[in-house]
């Protein structure tokens, strides 16, 4: 076949075949047809550019021109530019003829330049044994020159041989980068373009070609897949495509207004919408009530172990031999295998018959406290009012006057650090330890109810009033002190006939002062105490104007015992319970009568004078 050089020639287009070098994968159908459309009417007005090859035709530029009267028309031939290049040529003319496109989507953009600079720089020795694709070739040469144009930048020691290829390549992207429409550096396309290509995955591109969404929101896209797999699906399913949007009957219009176009989603929308689906599955999960295991012997030695409850009281509590007393690794490691293998912690859980907050224990370990804050999705607040509406009920069991276990790890946030100790007198649902055993503290838990089988961890003990005594006889002192205890009269029915809820208010006081006066002996000089309390009012039924002082108990008067017992009082922190506790029915009836109702809940924070 021979060729004249830019030869002009109507072509069978059943002769040409596609181009090996194009990149393109997705073309908007109902633009190809209003493309054939024009061409129909006025004729095309720029040929398509091919290359002889093997007694045929190779496409080189005019992808969409092709495919529209190829697909569209009657045509049976196309005008073409018949020029002779080698294949490196057709490359570069390929590449450099999509990125002129205006419908180019933000990867295809990309894409394009990372072909146009591998097409330049491909046989330079050097440059083409740096990887297998283009994408590694360019991944490995901006690496290595951004590494050292940063060490320059340091002023820091670069070696001779860094030097020069700095020197050799820099030059050679700075003219390429000159030469697109679009001006651009290359550090720039390095960090912030090029991830894009190298990073996504098959079916983000796929979405992102199909919407034509831009570099943000496909960022966006990206970082909701990596954090929750039900929060992408449900943007990517429940969002129409650019096609969808095509083909959507008109009859069903109702039907799919309130659907909206991936496309015109802003990245901050896409996010937002991403967040909320994120917190309702947060919330379902914190709402889902676990079931508490009687645990076995094993098992409740390694609770015990891991909260740092000495030998000689887990051989009491359990009625075993110090001897037998042994952590079993073989356990462990199935554990973090099934936490590898991406099972659930209540599917591990159950699998091995231990407690969740166990599991929560080991999935978290190596983690700094911010990183587990982050890994059971709870904020971390930085002001003195921490407020949350709900529970999470992975954390402690069901019971009277149960407090967020997002409280707990605020406070060993703040007030302690990892593998420190922990005191809990009123241990109750066993919401303390939990915690401490997801954020890594010791703690040495105590209540009134004996729950063995479930609660092995929380050791049997009564508060006396008179002759109080504490619990253990050990050197060593905690750090902190979390005091919870049962709120005067509150919900006294719930509680045994034991608790200090059913004392006379004098009797409760004085129960206070015993109990701060002896915690204060048994502490070290760096000990925080924890008390969390609120007003006690009588006001179910009493006008506000109307209630009794003299029946009251106010956080002030728990602020003076805590004082009068040697603790020196550092922070007051607002804990609120939420106001939806009350049903509005009950609302109403304390609106007409004026009534004046408790929500507040106050930590106060103590250390040793």
């Amino acid at each position: 076949m021979t060729i004249k050089k830019n030869q002009f020639k109507n072509i069978l287009i059943q002769n040409i075949d596609p181009s090996p070098f194009q990149k393109r994968k997705y073309f908007d159908e109902d633009k190809l047809k209003d493309l054939a459309a024009s061409i129909d009417n006025e004729g095309l007005i720029e040929p398509i550019i091919i290359r002889p090859k093997n007694d045929r035709y190779e496409l080189i530029a005019g992808e969409r021109r092709l495919r529209a009267i190829r697909t569209y028309t009657a045509f049976k031939t196309i005008q073409a530019r018949i020029i002779d290049v080698d294949d490196l040529q057709a490359r570069r003319i390929s590449a450099a003829e999509n990125l002129q496109r205006e419908d180019f989507s933000a990867i295809e953009s990309i894409e394009a330049i990372v072909e146009i600079i591998d097409a330049h720089l491909i046989e330079d020795d050097e440059y083409a044994a740096m990887g297998q694709t283009p994408e590694n070739r360019l991944n490995v040469l901006f690496g290595k020159l951004h590494s050292i144009q940063n060490s320059l930048d340091r002023q820091s020691k670069v070696p001779k041989s860094g030097r020069l290829l700095l020197h050799k390549f820099v030059q050679q992207l700075e003219k390429i980068f000159q030469t697109l429409p679009k001006r651009l550096e290359w550090k720039s396309f390095y960090v912030h373009d090029f991830p894009l290509v190298r990073e996504i995955c098959d079916d983000i591109r796929k979405i992102s070609l199909e919407n034509q969404l831009n570099k943000s929101q496909i960022k966006a896209i990206s970082e909701i897949k990596k954090t929750s797999q039900q929060a992408y699906q449900h943007i990517v399913n429940n969002t129409q495509t650019s096609e969808t949007q095509k083909n959507e009957n008109k009859n069903q219009s109702e039907k799919s207004a309130s659907i909206v176009s991936l496309k015109d989603m802003s990245a901050r929308e896409i996010k937002q919408a991403a967040e909320k689906i994120i917190k309702n599955e947060i919330k379902a999960k914190q709402n889902l009530k676990r079931s508490v295991l009687d645990l076995k012997l094993t098992a409740k030695k390694i609770v015990m172990l891991r909260l740092g409850i000495p030998v000689d009281r887990i051989a009491k509590r359990l009625h075993i031999s110090q001897r037998t007393i042994v952590e079993c690794s073989d356990i462990i490691e199935s554990v973090r295998l099934d936490l590898k293998n991406e099972m659930s912690v209540p599917e591990t859980a159950q699998k091995n018959g231990l407690p969740e907050p166990l599991i929560w224990h080991i999935a978290l370990e190596n983690m700094t406290d911010q990183e587990r804050f982050k890994a059971l999705n709870w904020g971390l607040i930085t002001w003195d009012h921490w407020y949350w509406n709900d529970l999470d009920y992975r954390f402690g069991d069901d019971w009277p006057g149960r407090i967020p276990a997002q409280l707990i790890a605020h406070t060993l946030f703040y007030y302690t650090r990892q593998g420190q100790l922990v005191f809990d007198p009123m241990a109750g649902g066993g919401v303390v330890p939990d915690v401490c055993l997801a954020f890594h503290r010791r703690c040495w838990s105590f209540d009134l109810s004996d729950r063995k089988d479930k609660r092995p961890e929380i050791e049997v003990y009564q508060w006396k009033a008179k002759g109080m005594k504490w619990p253990v006889n050990s050197k060593e002192k905690p750090d902190l002190i979390f005091f919870d205890p049962p709120y005067f009269k509150k919900m006294a029915s719930h509680y045994s006939d034991d608790s200090i809820s059913n004392l006379s208010k004098d009797s409760y006081l004085a129960f206070f002062k015993s109990f701060l006066k002896l915690a204060f002996n048994h502490s070290k000089p760096t000990t925080r105490l924890a008390f969390l309390n609120a007003d006690w009012r009588n006001y179910q039924g009493v006008p506000v104007i109307d209630e009794d002082e003299r029946n009251s108990i106010l956080i002030s008067i728990y602020t003076q015992i805590i004082s009068d017992a040697g603790w020196k009082i550092t922070q007051y922190i607002d804990c609120p319970m939420s106001s939806q506790r009350f049903h509005p029915g009950i609302v109403s009836q304390m609106q007409k009568k004026r009534i004046l109702g408790v929500v507040r809940r106050t930590l106060i924070i103590a250390r040793k004078r």
